[in-house]
């Protein structure tokens, strides 16, 4: 029996919250400087999910449900971080195909960091891989790479 799913989380917060990334805060200073900048919509909150372990028909419900939840808090976009995924099956990338399209229906930004090649293949074996947002490995985000240094 393999390792179950386990989910990590890295939240962001942006002006009212309480958390924040580095490199929002960058960015956040380089516009403080501008004096004719405003910002569009302040109330922004990422959350990043961090996936290891075994995405299955048994584990599935605990990101589903997790996603939901966040959707009951009001955050503005979700990423799903599957580089330390070791198995995915078909009820995995279903319910990631699933929330996807669901978070976009429901106006969420919503976000994957791909996985190893065997867990990519996963997804476009279902004929999914080019229908999901993929971003690329070259996340510059310096929380993401904490918990993956």
């Amino acid at each position: 029996m393999g390792r179950q799913l386990a989910v990590s989380a890295v939240r962001t917060r942006t002006e009212g919250g309480t958390e924040r990334s580095v490199a929002d805060r960058a960015r956040t200073q380089v516009v403080a400087s501008e004096p004719n900048l405003a910002l569009a919509s302040a109330n922004v909150w990422t959350h990043t999910l961090i996936l290891t372990g075994e995405l299955n028909r048994r584990s599935a419900h605990t990101l589903e449900a997790e996603i939901e939840h966040l959707c009951e808090e009001g955050v503005t976009g979700i990423t799903v971080d599957l580089r330390g995924l070791t198995h995915i099956d078909w009820t995995g990338v279903a319910v990631i195909a699933f929330r996807s399209s669901l978070c976009k229906r429901r106006g969420y930004d919503f976000a994957l960091i791909p996985g190893s090649p065997a867990i990519q293949r996963a997804f476009e074996q279902a004929g999914v891989g080019d229908a999901l947002p993929f971003h690329g490995n070259d996340v510059a985000d310096p929380l993401l790479e904490a918990h993956h240094g």
